[in-house]
């Protein structure tokens, strides 16, 4: 089971639901373009508080997405 890819399709999903570009993901957790494009990447990059944050931001349950019982 790859976990980095299935956390990229419910941020990816999530983003398209909200309508959000990756530009304005970086922009809302603070982290640069570059920066947040190495984290969707690899999703295991992300800190617990970016983690947190990017939940937040596309409402998705964090504990959900951190043990994937989705």
């Amino acid at each position: 089971m790859d976990f980095n890819k299935r956390r990229k399709d419910i941020i990816d999903f999530a983003m398209y639901k909200k309508k959000v570009t990756k530009l304005d993901l970086s922009k809302a957790l603070g982290l640069s373009y570059p920066t947040m494009l190495n984290k969707l990447k690899d999703t295991g990059n992300f800190k617990l508080k970016e983690a947190d944050m990017l939940c937040n931001y596309l409402n998705i349950n964090l504990h959900e997405f951190l043990t994937l019982n989705i």
